[in-house]
C-alpha cells in the first residue's frame, strides 16, 4: 500500500469514528457565557422588583447579550473541525433552532403581547429543553442543568413573589454549574458522555 492509499484509508477509518463517537464537544464557555446572561438579567430584574435602582433592561440586556454572543462564537470558533462528531452536529443544531425562535419571540412580543416576566420563563423553558434534549443524547452534566433549570422555572412559578431570584439561581445551576463541570472533566478535550 502507498502512502496516498494509506492516507485514504485513514482518513476513512476516521470518518467512520467520527460518526460512531457519542462524545459531545461541546464549548463550556458557552454555558458559562449564556448562564451568567439569564442569571444576571433576573437579578437585575429582582432587584428592581425590590425597589433597588437598577439600569433599564433596554441598557443592560443588548451589550450582555452581545458579549454572550461574542463568546459563543469565540468558543465554537477554537474547536477543530476535526473534532467535531455527529453528536456535536445535532447539539448544535438543537441549541441554534431553540435559541433562533426563543430570540425572533423575544425580539416581535416581547412589551407587546408578553410581559417581561412571561419572555424569561419562555427562555428558561426553550433552553432547559435544549439541555434535556443533548444531555438525553450525550451528556450527563447537560441533563443535570436542564432538570436543574427546569425545577427552578418551576418553583419560580409557585413562588411568585421570588420569581426572578429563582429564576436567576436556576440559571447558574442549570447552565454555569455544567459549563464548570465540563470543563473541569475535559481530560483529552471531551466532554463527559453518557
Amino acid at each position: 500500500m502507498d502512502t496516498a492509499q494509506a492516507r485514504d484509508h485513514l482518513q476513512w477509518v476516521d470518518g467512520i469514528v467520527r460518526l460512531a463517537d457519542r462524545h459531545l464537544h461541546f464549548p463550556p464557555a458557552t454555558l458559562v457565557a449564556w448562564g451568567l446572561f439569564g442569571a444576571i438579567v433576573n437579578a437585575v430584574q429582582w432587584a428592581r422588583a425590590s425597589g433597588f435602582a437598577v439600569p433599564a433592561d433596554g441598557v443592560l440586556q443588548p451589550p450582555l447579550m452581545l458579549v454572550a454572543l461574542g463568546v459563543t462564537i469565540w468558543a465554537a470558533w477554537r474547536v477543530p473541525t476535526s473534532r467535531r462528531t455527529l453528536v456535536d452536529s445535532y447539539a448544535g443544531t438543537v441549541f441554534v433552532v431553540i435559541f433562533g425562535v426563543l430570540l425572533i419571540v423575544n425580539l416581535t412580543a416581547q412589551h407587546t403581547v408578553v410581559p417581561p416576566k412571561a419572555m424569561g420563563l419562555f427562555w428558561a423553558a426553550g433552553l432547559s429543553m435544549a439541555l434535556l434534549i443533548v444531555g438525553l443524547q450525550a451528556s450527563r452534566p447537560l441533563l443535570a442543568g436542564g432538570v436543574a433549570l427546569l425545577g427552578a422555572t418551576v418553583a419560580a412559578c409557585l413562588v411568585p413573589g421570588w420569581f426572578e431570584a429563582l429564576s436567576a439561581l436556576g440559571w447558574v445551576v442549570g447552565l454555569v454549574v455544567p459549563g464548570v463541570v465540563l470543563a473541569r472533566d475535559r481530560s483529552d478535550g471531551r466532554a463527559a458522555a453518557v
